[in-house]
């Protein structure tokens, strides 16, 4: 039993008894101090060096002198915060906490180009894939558990007209720049298998599963087809997991099952599964499974980048509107109907290869075709700028909104600072402090 699973049945003093509570003494190998204690919770000297690879990983070129201090005093800020959570009873959907993992996994797949080099990423700031996507699931669970709490105490933050003209004389300095706004329409075509090898490849999926259906053991069966080898040698087996570990087709279909139930193929972006529910645990399950991968070659790419290709030449050589193009051919159903349309951005929300096209063009001009990967899904984009704004210094006159906006802010942060000191008085505090982290 490690020292997490302790905390989750023991006192918090039996807890301070079993592990070591002062840091190691000299010659001893160090395994997991207490640095610091909040309310009944405590933090240890491993929760910190997690917390370091995070912030590494997550913002490399942004390190403050003392890393591990840092990181140590927003954690006992976010456990003062989370302890009156608990008391209040305030919850988060687990939904909500998929959400918002899928779209920071999602995030550095687009901008990275594939799982592979994500999971570089991950091993080479020192973390597995599964250690890294517990570790993201509760830091995003602990980051929407304390802005509800907040919007719960804070509410709509007011500030008068005087209070904008001070913050604006104040902080003038550091007033940003007034966000370059881009309206945008586009084209997508998707790097899809050919249609033939998904239907071959379907039938294979449904004559391994009638087999298992007729009586032959679903680990075997896992062990001779799956093409998921890191499972395979284990019959399939994935061991326990909760939501937010894997895919969330693969996952919906998991979890549906009862125990000993085996699902239809469930198609995800790397193949087709047949998944079978072996035991559950609380909100873990553990299932095995059978991958058979839908291979994606070089030919499905070459030939969506050629059809994208040949709709940007009709539509510079006057074939058709790029309105009518996006209409007839583009695979972004939700805006295909409005003519591609998508709407205004700012530049800093587009992806990085977004901006770097677009910044090539003029008004009413078109990008070439921009490469896209979405974990393994591949599209192609050809972009338009229908109208561009901003990038001007923000004044009082023109802008009076945005620096309302930046007062609000400046104004929530020193109520929020206020608040926490006063929580933290209410709460038994120990801080032990750290050993040097590498």
């Amino acid at each position: 039993m490690n020292v997490r699973s302790i905390t989750r049945h023991f006192p918090l003093a039996l807890v301070l008894a079993v592990v070591v509570a002062g840091r190691p003494v000299l010659g001893q190998q160090l395994v997991d101090y207490v640095v610091a204690v909040v309310d009944n919770e405590i933090i240890l000297y491993s929760d910190v060096v997690e917390a370091v690879k995070m912030y590494r990983m997550q913002q490399p070129e942004q390190e403050p002198e003392d890393l591990p201090g840092h990181m140590l005093d927003n954690m006992i800020d976010t456990r003062v915060v989370l302890a009156y959570a608990r008391r209040d009873s305030v919850r988060v959907p687990a939904e909500q906490i998929n959400g918002a993992v899928r779209q920071i996994i999602d995030q550095y797949t687009e901008q990275l180009g594939s799982d592979e080099a994500l999971e570089q990423l991950v091993t080479n700031s020192g973390m597995t894939m599964r250690d890294w996507n517990r570790l993201l699931r509760r830091q995003k669970e602990e980051e929407l558990l304390q802005r509800k709490l907040e919007e719960e105490r804070f509410g709509e933050v007011r500030v008068t007209g005087l209070e904008v003209g001070r913050y604006y004389e104040t902080y003038y300095d550091s007033i940003p720049s007034n966000p370059v706004i881009m309206d945008l329409s586009h084209i997508m075509i998707s790097s899809l298998p050919d249609p033939e090898v998904v239907a071959s490849l379907n039938a294979r999926t449904e004559e391994i599963r009638r087999r298992i259906a007729d009586g032959e053991d679903f680990g075997e069966m896992a062990r001779r087809y799956s093409e998921d080898l890191n499972s395979a040698t284990n019959g399939g087996d994935l061991g326990f997991f909760a939501r937010g570990t894997f895919m969330a087709e693969f996952e919906e279909a998991a979890f549906a099952l009862e125990p000993g139930e085996i699902s239809p193929p469930v198609r995800t972006d790397v193949g087709l599964h047949i998944i079978k529910l072996e035991e559950r645990n609380e909100d873990q399950i553990r299932v095995r499974h059978i991958l058979v991968q839908i291979p994606k070659t070089d030919e499905d790419d070459h030939r969506a980048l050629e059809t994208i290709s040949i709709l940007r030449q009709r539509i510079l050589d006057g074939d058709e509107t790029f309105s009518e193009a996006a209409t007839k051919y583009s695979e972004d159903l939700a805006s295909a109907s409005e003519g591609g349309r998508i709407g205004e951005f700012m530049r800093d929300q587009l992806l990085p290869q977004y901006q770097a096209a677009l910044d090539t063009i003029s008004v009413n001009e078109m990008t070439e075709p921009i490469r896209v990967v979405d974990q393994d899904n591949i599209s192609y984009h050809i972009m338009m700028l229908n109208d561009r704004s901003g990038g001007d210094k923000l004044t009082l006159d023109e802008h009076f909104q945005q620096i309302t906006y930046l007062a609000k802010q400046a104004k929530w942060n020193r109520e929020r600072e206020r608040w926490l000191g006063d929580l933290r008085r209410e709460l038994y505090i120990d801080e032990r402090g750290l050993e040097p982290l590498p």
